[in-house]
Formats: structure tokens, C-alpha cells, sequence
């Protein structure tokens, strides 16, 4: 079995939004998923609060983002991790993105995750959905930017999405 591949698309420098500070802690208003994509229903489970953070690898900043149980932003719990930040300025906000391919013999699991965090005003909205496919190719043919290519072709697996309040 061949590990897992991931590319993270890293913004390095330039694009449009770059001067939206997401940073702060956020009050949850709405949280919905679903899972294939289609009929959002809300999450018990969400965290009450969203805390994002301004970070830096290899020099390039990014926004780290946490669930919190609490409005000071103390008791909190990694929702994003370093492949689920965002990473590329919009206008707006910012996008993370993700693609990966996995494989063993010909099958092979293609998928990507796009995530967008627009800030207006107050108002906190990340809207993330993750795509994915399994095929049959080659091992060389599954790879990352094959999941690229396929893109939002693939079935939509999931959907999120948060609307918040900065406090």
C-alpha cells in the first residue's frame, strides 16, 4: 500500500484579501453539516465558540482555527490542524485547500477539501465541503493533482458550515 499523499496550496505572498485579520474568538450562531452533501441539519456537537489565530510556517502566514467551550478562549480543541487552516488570502477572508490521493493495487482514493473563512463586519462565515472518489488507476496516475483536476466533479462527501459572531 502507497501512504497517503496531501498537497497543502500555500499562499506565497500577493492575493487579494490578505489584509483581513480573522484573529479573534467568535461566538457560534449557527453550525450545520452533512454528510454526503445536500440536507445541512444542525450540529449538536459544536463548539459554543470559534477562536482563530494568525500563525506562520516556513514563512508564509496562516489562520489556525479552534472549537472553545468558553468566550475567553481557554478551554479549546484543534478543529482545523495544520491541513485544515487557511492558508491563501481572498477577498474577504481566507481559503484552505487540500487535495490528496491514496492507493493500494488500482484502487485508488482521490479527494480535496476547500474551506473559505469570509469575515464582514462582525460576521464570521467558514463554508467548507470535501469531494472524493474512489477509481481505478495506475499508482502514478493517483496522485494529488489528479484529485485537483477532478475537482468539485467528484461526489461532494460532506459539508459544513458556521456562522459566527466576533466578540
Amino acid at each position: 500500500m502507497r501512504p497517503l499523499h496531501v498537497t497543502v496550496i500555500l499562499a506565497l505572498g500577493g492575493g487579494c484579501g490578505g489584509d483581513v485579520d480573522l484573529s479573534g474568538i467568535y461566538r457560534v450562531d449557527v453550525s450545520v453539516a452533512s454528510r454526503p452533501c445536500g440536507a445541512d441539519a444542525p450540529v449538536t456537537s459544536a463548539p459554543s465558540f470559534v477562536k482563530l489565530t494568525k500563525a506562520n510556517l516556513f514563512g508564509t502566514d496562516y489562520f489556525a482555527y479552534d472549537g472553545c467551550t468558553d468566550e475567553a478562549g481557554t478551554d479549546c480543541t484543534s478543529i482545523g490542524g495544520l491541513f485544515g487552516g487557511f492558508f491563501e488570502p481572498i477577498d474577504g477572508g481566507w481559503r484552505g485547500f487540500a487535495s490528496y490521493a491514496s492507493n493500494s493495487g488500482l484502487n485508488c482514493t482521490l479527494g480535496i477539501s476547500d474551506t473559505t473563512a469570509i469575515l464582514d463586519g462582525t460576521r464570521l462565515v467558514i463554508d467548507g465541503s470535501t469531494y472524493e472518489d474512489r477509481v481505478e488507476l495506475l499508482e502514478e496516475q493517483c496522485t494529488p493533482e489528479e484529485a485537483e483536476k477532478r475537482g468539485e466533479a467528484m461526489p461532494c462527501t460532506e459539508h459544513e458550515r458556521v456562522e459566527a459572531t466576533r466578540l
